[in-house]
């Protein structure tokens, strides 16, 4: 706009005097950026209209005035990362990638106020990468988030990189949470990490936060700052020690985290003298003897719940130097009974030993060998084999499984399970968690339902030899499963339909149940769900623990244990899949809606007999009936030949070739009655 025209829009406009720079800045070819339509560039002011003709990213030509524009646009500078990325990308990238932490620290020296939260920075630099928040290419959603997916996976890496670089860096006050900012230090306040680390750690009195800073301080130390911390690593091996044996706010985990702590630190003091760190009071070892020695079964698994996921691979080393006759075992146990990464870390230690019997962490430490006579490789295989038999496959096991099918470092491995028994396993898994949630408010997603759900291939592979029978009756327990979203379910049970086109009539029969739900009242509602919670949370692992200790009484076809343990089982998921399917089609009521002119579900009615026999009787919900005290269940023969009727007509009952004629006396709401 030239000066003509931004003196018209001010004197129709007075208040924008005060914006006449900001009018300016508009000028033919100048980058801006708008709060919905994103980057632009402006093409030139039309007098005619008196509107400025503005070419956004997907929208080229789009007209605005100048008025609105004042408060709607920021005008970029040619400098602006997001106009270089336009403008000058080969050089911007060349400059991201040679220095990340100059990078952003000359991002900060631009700003007013020196500084920057993490989550403006993350935010610019994911648009550096080529990350859209609108899809301004007009391609497919997929597409669109494809593209996006692929430039967040780039900056990821490229942003981990730089705030290592930025936390190293002196100039740089890194932020401690994720609302706070990065700041750009004065010359005179700049502090190297490990000062900055040291002098958090002597104010922090929380023992749980002290290990945390300890670790960052081993991190960040290097070969040129030891000698500016040694002077304060006997004190920090003193805070340490006595937190571990003392804090009662530290588990056992904490506990063993503090040890490794210490210890890579109080490495420095003994260069080469590895021994006596070990031995610094209380050890690693002393830790899991307690834990053992407190709970033999749960011990270990415990403790590999509550470790953090980098001291995985320690752990089970320090397992191996404990258990030296029977450390396998031990590690089977915790691969059996893990969670998350811990199962990955359990078979790929497993399988390190069939390279290497080297101690992953002591130099010169050889891994003893139990005398098994197997690698560790067939050990796994068979172990994976019986527990899916035994139906005590894991969830999170059975998610390592379905994700590295296709590895060729486990093919051998894995030949073979991936069947139909599998699937049931993974169903069941589901299920399990889905109900456990019911008891803790939580958003997270199911992963083995996501994997089942977003891998197109995997039903396939795991119903490539099952008959259509196998096939409907995991469509059934898939539609009673309450682990999956309906469009997921829906998805799923496409494929299994497409590979067995019978199974089509389930669908159909499912969608004629939906008419044929039934009423229940609230609280036998919770006595079914308590029920299934303890037959899911208590009896069903009790019964998957007796089938193991059975198994180990001698061979199976003459075990009557064994038999007597595996009928149990069944019966109690029998009774599971019964009070499933009954839940997922019960709909709960108050019986508020009864009244005193018709029999409903909720009425007390008076009755009197072609006999003369009275009876009052009470209709409740499904599971409601209590015959002692004259309950019913509105599904009772009695309770649906009354169901409608008013006072003074009879309804007639024909059980068993007996015929009884009621007449209805008095009908009263229960909802009164039982106040």
């Amino acid at each position: 706009m030239n000066s003509e025209s931004i003196d018209k829009i001010i004197a129709k406009n007075p208040k924008l005097r005060g914006k006449r720079e900001k009018l300016e800045a508009m000028a033919d070819g100048a980058y801006c950026l708008h709060g919905s339509w994103g980057f632009g560039k402006i093409r030139n002011f039309d007098a005619a209209a008196g509107k400025l003709v503005i070419d956004f990213e997907g929208k080229e030509g789009h007209m605005m005035d100048p008025v609105f524009c004042v408060d709607k646009i920021e005008i970029l500078p040619e400098d602006n990362l997001l106009v270089r990325y336009r403008t000058d990308r080969a050089a911007l990238e060349n400059e991201m990638k040679s220095d990340a932490a100059e990078f952003v620290v000359k991002y900060l020296e631009k700003k007013a106020d020196r500084t920057a939260s993490a989550i403006e920075l993350e935010n610019l630099m994911k648009q550096l990468f080529g990350y859209k928040p609108i899809n301004t290419e007009g391609v497919s959603e997929a597409q669109f988030a494809k593209q996006n997916k692929a430039a967040e996976k780039a900056y990821r890496a490229w942003w981990n990189k730089a705030k290592e670089a930025l936390f190293r860096d002196p100039r740089v006050a890194c932020p401690k949470a994720k609302n706070e900012s990065y700041l750009l230090r004065e010359k005179e306040d700049e502090m190297k990490p490990e000062q900055e680390v040291l002098r958090e750690y002597f104010l922090n009195r929380e023992p749980k936060k002290k290990i945390l800073l300890a670790e960052r301080l081993y991190k960040v130390a290097t070969a040129d700052s030891v000698e500016e911390i040694k002077s304060e690593l006997p004190k920090i091996k003193d805070e340490l020690t006595e937190a571990i044996k003392n804090a009662r706010s530290l588990n056992d985990a904490d506990r063993l985290h503090g040890i490794w702590v210490r210890n890579n630190l109080v490495r420095y003091l003994y260069p080469g003298e590895e021994s006596k760190v070990e031995e610094i009071a209380p050890r690693s070892k002393d830790i899991i003897a307690a834990c053992v020695e407190r709970d033999p079964n749960e011990g270990l698994n415990e403790l590999a719940r509550n470790l953090p996921s980098s001291y995985l691979e320690r752990f089970l080393d320090l397992i191996t130097r404990i258990y030296t006759t029977d450390w396998r075992d031990k590690i089977i146990s915790l691969l059996k009974n893990s969670e998350g990464r811990f199962t990955k870390e359990c078979v790929d230690f497993l399988l390190s030993w069939d390279d290497s019997r080297e101690s992953h962490f002591v130099k010169g430490e050889e891994i003893s060998d139990d005398g098994k006579g197997i690698t560790s490789r067939q050990l796994i295989k068979s172990c994976l084999e019986r527990w899916l038999e035994e139906q005590t496959l894991r969830g999170s096991v059975i998610l390592w499984i379905v994700k590295n099918r296709n590895e060729p470092k486990y093919a051998d491995i894995l030949e073979g399970l991936i069947n139909q028994e599998l699937l049931s396993a993974l169903l069941a898994a589901v299920d399990d968690e889905a109900l456990q949630r019911e008891t803790v408010v939580s958003t997270a997603r199911i992963p083995l339902a996501d994997a089942l759900s977003e891998d197109r291939d995997l039903v396939r592979d795991m119903l490539k030899d099952s008959t259509a029978e196998t096939a409907r009756d995991l469509a059934q327990t898939l539609l009673l499963n309450q682990g999956f979203e309906e469009l997921n379910k829906k998805s799923i049970l496409a494929r299994i339909i497409k590979m067995f086109p019978a199974v089509q009539s389930l669908v159909a029969s499912k969608s004629d149940a939906k008419e044929k739900r039934i009423f229940v009242s609230a609280w036998s509602m919770q006595a079914r769900r308590e029920e299934l919670e303890d037959i899911v949370k208590n009896q069903l692992p009790e019964s998957k623990k007796a089938i193991e200790a059975a198994r180990e009484l001698g061979d199976l076809r003459e075990n009557s244990e064994y038999k007597m343990a595996r009928e149990h089982d069944e019966t109690l998921t029998a009774r599971r899949v019964l009070l499933e399917r009954e839940i997922a089609i019960a709909d709960v009521i108050d019986f508020t809606d009864a009244t005193d002119k018709a029999v409903s579900i909720g009425s007390v009615v008076d009755l009197t007999t072609d006999k003369g026999e009275t009876l009052t009787c009470t209709i409740l919900g499904a599971w409601d009936s209590d015959t002692q005290k004259n309950i019913f269940s509105y599904r009772t023969p009695l309770a649906q030949a009354l169901l409608d009727k008013k006072v003074g007509e009879t309804a007639q009952t024909d059980i068993n070739g007996h015929i009884t004629l009621w007449t209805i006396r008095n009908i009263k709401r229960y909802v009164d009655v039982a106040k």
